[in-house]
């Protein structure tokens, strides 16, 4: 392959480090739905292995591809699609307990509260009372008990208030589950101290001070000098105003590589070369006077070009730049993990 993505091991580990001394008595559970947000599942399952308490997906068919990596204990936070007695299941409702306590087995579950964001769980104490009611008369162990911060402003307050008397109610019928809310952003600002913190953010160092894991290296393809009034590219997106040098690289928007990066900026070498088009397989910069080489690598997401640049110049998510940029065509390198790191649990 042309292109290479290499997992910084070393910093994944630190990400985790640090979340885990910013909450020292919660478990860690890590996300890695969605492809470990476009890291590459296997690689970092493998490092994370043994490290983190529960791995969180979100649905059967990205816990089937965890379970084949580790033996620690997979979440699914999705929707019921499966129901085996493996995992860790989510219920969302009285229904979704019902149907779980009707199989009569030892099976552990996580309900769900919607505490604000609308979008899913229980919604009133009267239909939690109900499933714990349920859970109490059945075979199934009430492993946690959830809710998900719609942001990370004053509204988390709003939240957690509602949240509290949730885990209040499931107190009052004896049960001591897992109580967890905070994703990344909540937790450092607010840090709740409960049972456990759901990460993906921090984890994947998507923004300081955590140290990013993904970087993506791109073949430079060819060099072109262009002369003023040439054009550059489809459509006529691009016409050099003055004589220049255009790199060719092996990175286009089927890799992840948006339209919308037209005009941006990156950097190579230390100078900012502009992105002038883009095509299905490759892009185009204009270089000036850089030297580079044809066949080289070249860095395209990392240390001088954060994933957190991309999503700002086109005013979206760093999640999904990074689910975006995973899919890449490239070769999935894993770095090699240092020596002081291998037996720290």
């Amino acid at each position: 392959m042309q292109n290479k993505i290499v997992l910084n091991a070393n910093n994944l580990i630190y990400n985790l480090n640090l979340i885990k001394q910013q909450n020292p008595s919660s478990l860690v559970c890590a996300m890695v739905k969605a492809n470990a947000y476009g890291h590459g599942l296997k690689q970092v399952v493998s490092v994370l292995s043994g490290r983190v308490d529960f791995f969180g997906v979100a649905n059967s068919y990205e816990a089937k591809l965890v379970k084949k990596y580790t033996d620690t204990k997979i979440l699914i936070v999705g929707a019921l699609d499966y129901i085996g007695d493996e995992f860790s299941y989510t219920c969302f409702d009285v229904d979704d307990v019902k149907k779980l306590a009707s199989l009569n087995k030892n099976i552990n579950i996580h309900l769900k509260v919607n505490t604000g964001m609308n979008r899913y769980g229980f919604k009133t104490i009267k239909s939690f009372k109900t499933a714990l009611e349920i859970i109490k008369n059945s075979a199934l162990n009430l492993q946690g008990v959830f809710t998900h911060f719609a942001t990370s402003d004053s509204y988390v307050k709003n939240q957690y208030l509602q949240f509290k008397k949730f885990m209040r109610a499931a107190k009052s019928y004896g049960f001591n589950p897992i109580f967890h809310a905070d994703n990344s952003a909540v937790n450092l600002k607010f840090n709740h101290n409960l049972n456990m913190v759901r990460v993906g953010f921090s984890l994947y160092g998507l923004a300081p001070p955590n140290k990013p894991v993904f970087n993506l290296l791109a073949r430079v393809q060819q060099i072109n000098s262009v002369k003023k009034g040439e054009l550059v590219g489809y459509d006529r997106r691009f016409t050099a105003s003055k004589p220049t040098n255009i790199a060719v690289i092996s990175l286009g928007y089927a890799d992840g590589l948006d339209l919308k990066y037209i005009g941006m900026d990156i950097n190579i070498k230390n100078s900012p070369c502009k992105i002038v088009n883009i095509c299905m397989d490759c892009c185009m910069l204009d270089i000036g006077n850089l030297k580079l080489k044809k066949g080289s690598l070249i860095s395209i997401i990392g240390k001088a070009n954060p994933i957190i640049n991309y999503s700002n110049y086109i005013n979206t998510s760093p999640y999904q730049v990074a689910c975006h940029f995973g899919w890449a065509r490239a070769n999935r390198l894993l770095s090699p993990v240092a020596t002081h790191h291998k037996n720290h649990k």
